[in-house]
């Protein structure tokens, strides 16, 4: 028996302790972000699964949660909770107890996602006195040892004429893929390394379809739901002739996508249950459309108060009928998970459901590893007997924590690879007896493949025999005819690049134009699929919009850590990046192991026949040094591709770019623009938003004498107040400019943009109503960030802050001359009239603006230094610290 003391000085418990400890730095960053609240769109309903009523979102903030993360659902002032199954991209799947409906046009989510990491705690907590916890094998994986003994002589070629015999097809493998799974049999810790493309998925389903034929119960795990599911559409294919099969017993445990199994209907538990116990599911299903039907009919705007209360009786007794029933359907699907052979779930699902972590699997195999958290890895290896394999690709994007501390960069923003030492012999091109690497890859054309084989595999991957040919008709199609690897230049195309102020994640709107516009002219050519690949937030959430209002919604717009795991026919790379910044992101630095690396490998390795690729090389040039890994990975696509500088005049002789995307228009120069712009600006029906950073000469540009009786004008920029002079309705809210280029947006539909605005240059019509509303925000347009319009706001209150005496122009907050003066609030066109701010003015100041703490998002209130006299914004939490001078925010 195993003393106490044995247990507390264990190496597991050593390993526990420091788990415990990162996890606990991890949830008490979430707890002081808050729980987050996103409202999400397009809601439909797609059915049921499992007792739950899924429903597809849209969301157009790009969010960041494990799938299986408990949410609550919040519409019509009713709070149902939930499930948030996927996320991909900025649609979303979740599942809610009851229907609300088939169409829910918004909604709010709400998430606290450290409840996931709280049950990891209790997990490993658990494992450290547990009889059953395989707790050894849990240190074995974690060891840098090279070495790893077999346990017996099993080959994959005892079992691959029994699954060939039993689904009567031949299989397709190759020899590092026999490898892998023969390595996988033999040995208690076994590391596979899938680069792109290299069957990674196929050789999974495999492994798993031996490890049954030997006898061996499995549970395969993923990070992420669309994992899963892949994963066990492999093993389905291999298994759905076997007697487990048709027993029930290879069960997806968890909510699946709807049509995910349609081909292996017995992998999912109501499949199961039509088959083994019918006639309660077709009671259950006969009353689920009674229900649907009623509560149709009590949405009918005809009722009587009788008749809806007869109708809501009737639903309220079906309810009352499935409750038992349902309850049945729970507890044989529970019953399924503990007899099953093989289950498969997400590494959270793995954390918090009973059925799993109570029961011990003859191997666990883990997906997609590189983005577990490593105490995520440990967990499922005590809940193996025999063995554990780790399948993945160190190369990509690795997992994602908040918290910024010395026991959260160890544990849970390195990966399993890294701390078992596998990365560090790779690197040292060192042997390890634990790993095999998959070396042939089916998805690449080759010239694209060579990119991250030479940068990212040190040349060790080789091109499947027919994968040329497989991609050559891509290759072949429209954009760029007979070209696999495009390089767009943007240096000369006046895409300059802006941090938004929510996130201070960048944008770019001309490279987004550029990218979504390339997108609709291959979607015209038919392409089959279509991504578009950005590292920052604000520029997904940018394409997003565009691509949505432009009927594009079959293109993939999204960070690539959304990517991971998909391909496309092409793909388009918007690196964002470029002057003015006087540095370049973060995203984009480091060396071979950086995260730089990481995104620039899974942005190349997911396209199958096409990349294009949008940068400007001058700025990368100048940021970069020759070492960074981005720079290398820039300069090798520049030499392997077709090089075309992308323009909009016909200065240098080449062809200038020609716009197809719609909503979007094109002048050479403000001169060329000013007749259109003059006749938006008189077209105008309730506001006008300028920021203009020089003088407006209207002659050159437009002039403001056309607009409506009545019309609201609101203007920053160091000479706003000469170009309001005169007019009624106007507020100058700012003395600078947001940036080097002239805004001009009109009733929030239309934006006007000029590049330079006094020099011959572009200048851009953007038409698009959703995607202006967004470009508001991000260019600061208006004094309100929280989506209220112009009209709205000015309408709601004038002048918060009083009316000048002389002109009756709304005062309005003014930085300090010097950093001995106080801010004021005073009239542009007066400046004598006015006061000095105080901290009501201060308070009053972040409420308009809808400006929260940057530490914890709370509200800001002002305050006053008692040395000083200098008033600024603090945060309104006690426990927050956060504070910052007035003359940084004005």
């Amino acid at each position: 028996m195993t003393s106490t003391n044995s247990v507390a000085t264990s190496p597991f418990t050593k390993y526990q302790k420091q788990f415990h400890q990162a996890l606990g730095d991890e949830i008490k960053s979430l707890r002081k972000l808050g729980g987050q609240t996103t409202t999400i769109t397009d809601g439909r309903h797609l059915g049921k699964r499992s007792g739950k009523h899924l429903y597809s979102f849209t969301t157009d903030t790009e969010i960041r949660f494990p799938d299986d993360t408990p949410v609550d659902l919040v519409h019509q002032k009713q709070r149902y909770p939930g499930i948030l199954l996927s996320i991909e991209g900025f649609d979303l799947l979740i599942a809610i107890e009851k229907n609300i409906g088939e169409q829910v046009p918004s909604a709010r989510m709400t998430t606290e996602p450290w409840f996931l990491l709280q049950e990891l705690q209790k997990r490993l907590d658990t494992a450290t006195a547990s009889k059953n916890a395989n707790r050894q094998l849990a240190v074995d994986l974690l060891s840098s040892s090279t070495k790893s003994a077999s346990t017996n002589n099993s080959q994959f070629s005892d079992f691959a004429p029994r699954i060939e015999a039993q689904i009567q097809q031949t299989l397709k493998y190759n020899s590092y893929q026999a490898e892998a799974i023969t390595h996988t049999l033999q040995h208690p810790v076994s590391f596979i390394w899938g680069p792109p493309g290299t069957g990674k998925t196929s050789t999974l389903g495999l492994t798993v379809a031996s490890l049954v034929h030997a006898g061996e119960s499995v549970l395969v795990l993923a990070h992420s739901n669309t994992a899963v599911d892949a994963a066990m559409k492999s093993l389905g294919e291999y298994l759905c002739q076997s007697s487990y099969y048709r027993e029930g017993l290879i069960l997806r445990f968890g909510i699946a996508t709807p049509g995910t199994y349609d081909k292996y209907p017995l992998l999912n538990i109501r499949g199961i249950a039509k088959k083994q116990n019918p006639q309660l599911i077709e009671e259950i299903e006969t009353l689920e459309q009674q229900r649907r039907e009623l509560a149709r009919q009590s949405r009918a705007s005809n009722l009587t108060t009788l008749q809806k209360n007869n109708l809501q009786e009737r639903i309220a007794q079906i309810r009352e009928k499935l409750q038992p029933l349902k309850q049945q359907l729970r507890q044989r699907e529970s019953e399924l998970v503990r007899k099953a052979m093989v289950v498969g779930c997400t590494l959270s699902k793995a954390a918090i459901a009973q059925e799993i972590y109570e029961r011990q699997f003859d191997a666990v195999i883990i997906d997609e590893a590189s983005m577990a958290y490593i105490p995520h890895c440990a967990y499922a290896a005590t809940l193996a007997k025999r063995r554990i394999a780790i399948f993945g690709d160190f190369r990509q994007l690795g997992p994602i924590s908040q918290a910024d501390t010395d026991n959260t960069q160890t544990w849970l923003q390195r990966d399993i690879f890294e701390e078992s030492g596998i990365i560090d012999r790779v690197n040292r091109e060192q042997p390890d007896d634990r790993m095999v690497l998959l070396q042939t890859q089916y998805r690449m054309h080759p010239t694209i493949a060579a990119v991250s084989n030479h940068l990212f595999y040190s040349s060790w991957l080789k091109d499947g025999e027919t994968v040329q040919a497989d991609t050559q008709a891509i290759v072949d199609a429209p954009p760029n005819p007979g070209k696999s690897l495009i390089f767009y230049d943007l240096s000369g195309a006046f895409a300059f690049c802006y941090s938004d102020q929510e996130n201070h994640s960048r944008f770019n709107l001309i490279s987004a134009l550029i990218a979504a516009d390339i997108a609709y002219k291959a979607q015209q050519a038919e392409t089959e699929s279509i991504g578009i690949i950005t590292p920052y937030k604000a520029q997904a959430r940018l394409l997003h919009r565009i691509l949505k209002e432009t009927k594009q919604e079959q293109v993939k717009a999204s960070t690539v850590h959304r990517f991971q795991g998909s391909e496309q026919h092409l793909i388009i790379f918007d690196a964002v990046d470029s002057t003015p910044q006087k540095k370049i992101g973060k995203l984009l630095q480091g060396g071979p192991q950086s995260t730089a690396a990481r995104l620039a490998n899974v942005a190349i390795s997911r396209a199958q026949g096409k990349f294009i690729g949008l940068f400007n090389d001058s700025f990368l040039r100048q940021q970069l040094d020759s070492f960074n890994i981005f720079r290398k990975f820039s300069d090798r696509l520049r030499s392997s591709s077709q090089v075309l500088p992308l323009i909009f005049t016909d200065a240098s002789n080449s062809v200038p770019w020609q716009f197809a995307l719609p909503g979007v228009t094109i002048y050479p120069n403000p001169t060329a623009a000013r007749l259109a712009i003059q006749e938006d600006l008189a077209a105008a029906q309730h506001a006008v938003a300028i920021d203009w950073p020089t003088r407006l000469y209207p002659a050159q540009h437009f002039s403001l004498a056309s607009l409506r009786s009545g019309l609201n004008v609101i203007v920053r920029g160091s000479e706003a107040a000469s170009i309001v002079n005169g007019l009624p309705n106007t507020r100058v809210w700012r003395a600078d400019s947001f940036s080097s280029m002239g805004i001009v947006g009109i009733d929030q539909k239309t934006l006007w943009v000029y590049t330079s605005p006094n020099a011959q240059v572009p200048v851009f019509k953007i038409n698009l109503s959703n995607t202006v509303n967004l470009l508001y925000t991000f260019f600061q347009l208006t004094p309100s960030d929280s989506g209220a319009s112009v009209a709205q706001k000015l309408a709601g209150d004038q002048a918060p802050f009083g009316s000048c005496e002389l002109c009756a122009q709304p005062l309005w907050p003014q930085p300090a001359q010097n950093r001995y003066s106080h801010p004021r609030i005073t009239c542009v066109r007066h400046p004598h009239q006015g006061r000095n701010m105080n901290r009501q003015d201060a308070t009053l100041y972040a409420q308009f603006m809808g400006r929260t703490c940057e530490a914890c998002g709370s509200s800001l209130r002002g305050a006053q230094s008692g040395e000083t006299g200098q008033i600024f914004l603090t945060c309104s939490r006690s426990s927050c610290n956060w504070k910052r001078g007035l003359n940084d925010l004005i």
